[in-house]
C-alpha cells in the first residue's frame, strides 16, 4: 500500500471520528497504521478519550505504541493522573517507559514526592532507572539523603556511578558534596582529606566543581 493511500485512510479515520463513528474510525486508523501511518491511531485514540471512551482509547494507544507511536501512552498516563486515577496513571507511565519514554515515570515520581509519598516516588524512580532514565538514581540518592538515610544515599549514588550516570549526580547536590567532599578516586573510593603538600587527583561529575 503506497503512502498516499495510507494518508487517505488516516484522513478517513479522522473524518469518521468527527462524525462520531468511532468504530469505523478505529478500523480505518488501524489499517493506516499497518502500512505507514501509526500516528493515525494516536489521533483516533485521543478522539476516543475525549469522547468518553477510555477503554477503547487504551486499546488504540497500545496498538499505536506497538506500531511505533507510543506517545499516547504518556498522554493517557497524565490524563489519568489529573483525574486522580493514580494506579492507571502509573500503569500507562510504565507502559510508555517500555517504549523508551521514561520521563512520564519521572514526572509522576515528582508528583508523589510533592504529596509526601516518598516510598511510592522511589518505586517509580526505580522503575524509571530500570528503563534507562539517566537522572532517576541521582534523584533517589537525593531523596535518601534528605530522609537522613546516608548509607542508602551513598549506595545509590555509587550505583549511579557504576551505571555511568555520573553526569546527573549534580542533580543530587548537596549529596555529592556531603558524601564525598573531596571527590572520588577512579576506583570509586572517596578521596581522603588532602595534605598541604600533596593534593590527590580527584574527579567530579559533570555539573559540579572541585571543593576548595
Amino acid at each position: 500500500m503506497d503512502h498516499l493511500t495510507c494518508r487517505a485512510l488516516a484522513d478517513l479515520a479522522f473524518t469518521a471520528a468527527q462524525a462520531a463513528d468511532y468504530e469505523q474510525a478505529a478500523a480505518l486508523a488501524l489499517e493506516a497504521a499497518e502500512c505507514c501511518q501509526p500516528d493515525a491511531l494516536t489521533d483516533i485514540a485521543l478522539q476516543h478519550e475525549q469522547a468518553g471512551l477510555p477503554v477503547e482509547a487504551s486499546e488504540l494507544a497500545h496498538q499505536a505504541a506497538a506500531h511505533g507511536a507510543p506517545v499516547d501512552l504518556s498522554h493517557l498516563a497524565m490524563t489519568r493522573e489529573e483525574a486522580a486515577l493514580f494506579e492507571q496513571a502509573e500503569h500507562y507511565a510504565r507502559a510508555s517507559a517500555g517504549y523508551g519514554l521514561t520521563n512520564t515515570l519521572a514526572d509522576l515520581a515528582v508528583r508523589r514526592e510533592a504529596t509526601g509519598d516518598k516510598e511510592r516516588a522511589e518505586e517509580l524512580r526505580e522503575a524509571a532507572a530500570t528503563y534507562g532514565h539517566p537522572a532517576a538514581l541521582a534523584n533517589i540518592a537525593r531523596s535518601r539523603y534528605e530522609s537522613h538515610d546516608i548509607d542508602g544515599a551513598s549506595r545509590i549514588a555509587r550505583e549511579a556511578l557504576d551505571q555511568g550516570d555520573a553526569a546527573y549526580l549534580h542533580h543530587a547536590n548537596p549529596v555529592w558534596r556531603k558524601l564525598w567532599p573531596h571527590g572520588i578516586e577512579p576506583d570509586g573510593t572517596p578521596t581522603p582529606f588532602p595534605h598541604d603538600d600533596a593534593w590527590p587527583q580527584t574527579w567530579y561529575p559533570t555539573g559540579s566543581s572541585s571543593v576548595c
